[in-house]
């Protein structure tokens, strides 16, 4: 089917015109209307990132629509804040009733997308606007605080707090408006979002604790969803456990697909198998807004990607593993199989008659073999550089394979002579030949552990009983390897250090029963045919986008016992009218010293160009977030030049008490 692209700008209740790109379909009928809603610019950087997508599902009938958030790309007003509310999901609510009531739409519309597209879908859901039939969100998330690119279990994000999202906002927001796609005078609108904008990552790093700000976007309202969900989500993604809630949660006709994928889309992600995912989607708005029947609502409820070992640092572009259909995750033949942390590092099937305590200092660079994790990406490195600074606990060669899925909870009996601590823990796979790869992970901020809306002190020396659930996987265990625990106070780069140095210790026993619960599935699946998704077709494309994946390294400074670790990514934009270019690009770099972690320092650098005859625009960000026992300190510059002369300079310096991270 032929495919018109157009602009639009659509009115929202106050005045401000919301800029968008229409893929409608070449047809005599009316179509369902479909809306990727995102601050991200449909005109450059997330057009060229996404067009695929609007063009496959115009292509099969669906019209769908690229939609600027206000005070990004060519859209009026000014963007305070990311979902900014209620502002944010009234502007889509007013989208989704303008585009139904358009000639060529039947009346019906719906929302999709990855990550920011997949929360505004979720949000604006929970509004339940009339028009709206279903919704598709991709690798999205149900809560912002500990779920998100801001705090983990509670503690702060590590290279994510000035990162490419954070840092790259401050980029993105500064770049103008298209002259032929924006609400009024371009020129008047930037200068506008210029100086009526401060950067968002300042707001977030001020709210160090879970509550009404972090809430006010309608995170966990799962019953106020009450149209058809179709959830994708992936084993290495941020938001795996979100997707999963999500699912548990709908009370409406609903379709899971978790395949083995980071936060990039399952037609392109490595490792796959990639998959043509927008042919669930089609199918998913095909059927529940254009009321063609398509199959998707009589499968299954669940299409999973059971996950194989695998060595560390195998490079392979499947992961291993296969597809099935399952009815829950964890599936109701699961079994909760416990191991005990023993007195000699070992997991056993009871705990040890005495208590027994074992320690470690606290080493703030603990985490660097999951650089690929933490960077976004997936790297399948060797556990030994982690578990050399953890307590470990391992079990027995498995005498037969064990294969799990759904969430590993930890209950820790831990003390600690610090008043700040993290608590990190770690399952791996144990090959018979001891090489150890990380199968998935858990933190929390202990200074959180009677709730993520209130910072106690760890009170030192002091035995607590703590629950931790690591994030959600599947993993078989072979015959013949062990699983273990690995236990720490860090999990660098990904998260902040804890400020004090000292000692982490773990009790057990018949007093202090510290264990290890895994989700145990017994027998096969009872769906005998397996789920055969297509592969992905080529992807079809205004522009030419070039991307140079993310470089991540680290290095150990001897003199200064100082660990460094930094992450290097880039992409060039050429845009379909032929003469307008644009770039990206974005540096950072974290550095915590063995002996002092409060001094944690990270840099962030982040340059975006816009080039075309006429006009050349330059946005270059840079940032110093210095941490002190008791502040953290922010220094934040923006520069934009316009032909070559500067055009607008901004600097943020914040001092921000540290509430106990």
């Amino acid at each position: 089917m032929d495919v018109d692209v157009r602009r639009l700008l659509i009115p929202t209740r106050d005045g401000v015109r919301l800029s968008a790109v229409l893929f409608l379909p070449v047809t005599h009928r009316p179509v369902p209307a479909v809306v990727e809603y995102t601050p991200y610019r449909a005109d450059d950087f997330r057009g060229a990132a996404r067009d695929f997508g609007h063009f496959y599902l115009a292509e099969r009938g669906i019209a769908s629509v690229q939609l600027d958030v206000r005070g990004t790309g060519g859209s009026g007003g000014l963007a305070a804040d990311e979902y900014q509310s209620p502002q944010e999901q009234d502007d889509g609510c007013d989208a989704l009733a303008w585009l139904a009531a358009q000639p060529w739409c039947n009346g019906r519309t719906g929302l999709w997308g990855t990550s920011y597209a997949g929360f505004t879908a979720l949000q604006i859901a929970q509004r339940q606007p009339p028009s709206l039939g279903a919704i598709a969100p991709i690798y999205a998330t149900d809560d912002r605080y500990t779920d998100d690119m801001h705090f983990r279990g509670g503690a702060l994000a590590g290279w994510s707090v000035i990162g490419p999202y954070a840092l790259g906002m401050v980029t993105r927001n500064a770049l103008p408006p298209y002259p032929e796609g924006s609400d009024g005078d371009w020129e008047t609108l930037w200068a506008q979002r210029l100086d009526g904008t401060v950067p968002w990552l300042i707001r977030w790093l001020e709210e160090q604790c879970d509550g009404p700000y972090w809430r006010s976007t309608l995170g966990r309202r799962y019953a106020q969803v009450t149209v058809p969900t179709l959830i994708i989500g992936g084993w290495a993604d941020f938001y795996v456990n979100a997707a999963l809630r999500w699912f548990a949660h709908l009370q409406v006709p609903k379709k899971l697909i978790m395949g083995p994928w980071p936060h990039v889309p399952p037609d392109a992600a490595h490792p796959g198998p990639r998959i043509d995912y927008m042919r669930e989607v089609a199918r998913w708005f095909t059927e529940f807004l254009a009321g063609e029947p398509t199959g998707i609502r009589d499968e299954p409820p669940i299409t999973v990607y059971a996950q194989h070992s695998r060595r560390p640092g195998a490079v392979a572009a499947v992961a291993p593993g296969a597809w099935r259909f399952e009815d829950g995750i964890p599936p109701s033949r699961a079994r909760p199989r416990t191991w005990y942390l023993g007195a000699r590092g070992d997991l056993a099937a009871s705990p040890p008659v005495a208590d027994v305590v074992a320690e470690k200092p606290y080493v703030p660079f603990v985490g660097i073999a999951d650089l690929g994790f933490a960077g976004g990406g997936i790297q399948w490195g060797e556990q030994g550089v982690n578990e050399a600074f953890s307590l470990v606990y391992t079990s027995k060669p498995l005498m037969t394979a064990v294969e799990i899925l759904g969430c590993p909870r930890v209950v820790l009996y831990v003390s600690t002579t610090m008043e700040v601590a993290h608590l990190a823990a770690r399952l791996c796979d144990v090959a018979s030949d001891g090489a150890s790869v990380l199968v998935t992970k858990g933190l929390l901020n202990l200074t959180r552990r009677h709730g993520m809306d209130r910072a106690d002190p760890v009170e030192p020396d002091v035995a607590h009983p703590v629950t931790l659930d690591l994030d959600a996987t599947s993993w078989t265990f072979p015959r013949g390897h062990r699983i273990r625990l690995a236990i720490c106070g860090a999990d660098f780069p990904e998260v902040w250090p804890a400020p004090q140095p000292g000692v982490l210790r773990v009790h057990t026993g018949s007093a202090a029963p510290s264990e290890l619960t895994l989700p145990v599935v017994i027998g096969p699946s009872p769906h005998r045919t397996a789920p055969a998704p297509l592969p992905p077709p080529r992807r079809r494309s205004r522009f030419r986008h070039e991307i140079r994946p993310a470089a991540l390294s680290v290095e150990y400074d001897i003199a200064r016992r100082t660990m460094i670790a930094r992450r290097e990514q880039g992409e060039t934009v050429y845009h379909p009218d032929g003469v307008t270019v644009l770039t990206a690009a974005h540096r950072t770099e974290v550095r915590t010293p063995a002996d002092d972690p409060a001094a944690t320092r990270a840099l962030g650098w982040d340059r975006r160009t816009l080039r075309r005859p006429g006009l050349e625009v330059e946005a270059t960000a840079e940032a110093e977030l210095r941490g002190t026992a008791a502040e953290f300190h922010l220094d934040l510059r923006l520069a934009v030049s316009r032909d070559g002369a500067p055009y607008r300079e901004f600097r943020w310096q914040r001092t921000i008490p540290r509430r106990l991270l």
